[in-house]
């Protein structure tokens, strides 16, 4: 039988590193944090994460710039009403998405922190074409010879 965990003191560093060496994912443990590269089909980006004495603190920064600061603080407030965890924030000039896991239960860590990330990785490629520079599409559509046309039936 399993014998019951009580008062165990739960290190949020230890178990998000726990939970990559499990996962088999790659992260660079830096002096403010671990960090790591994540990326879906279309899109990269990095995510840094932090700690509180019961908490860790994800950060998924985009990899662009912000070039419109008033133009991109409107949307991010308005998405920000529709988030239903985390919130983003502009920091310089780089979009930041804040979510965290807050670790309560001894037997759940792995679980918290991974549905953390999803969400923040979540928000991040849901919401990028929302947020990227309009130059830089029509510039990476021109690298892949998908440039917009004036007509879109020709």
């Amino acid at each position: 039988m399993d014998r019951l965990i009580i008062n165990k003191v739960i290190s949020p560093k230890d178990e998000l590193i726990s939970l990559f060496e499990f996962s088999a994912i790659n992260y660079r443990c830096e002096e403010n944090g671990i960090r790591l590269s994540l990326a879906d089909k279309r899109y990269k980006w990095e995510t840094l994460c932090r700690f509180t004495q019961s908490t860790v603190l994800i950060y998924g920064m985009y990899p662009f710039k912000a070039s419109e600061r008033e133009k991109i603080l409107n949307q991010l407030n308005k998405i920000n009403r529709q988030l239903i965890t985390g919130t983003m924030f502009l920091e310089n000039e780089t979009v930041v998405m804040r979510t965290s896991a807050d670790l309560f239960d001894a037997y759940n860590t792995h679980e918290t922190i991974a549905r953390a990330l999803e969400y923040n990785a979540g928000a991040i490629t849901k919401l990028w074409r929302t947020l990227q520079p309009k130059k830089e599409i029509k510039s990476i559509l021109s690298e892949r010879g998908n440039a917009p046309r004036n007509n879109p039936w020709s």
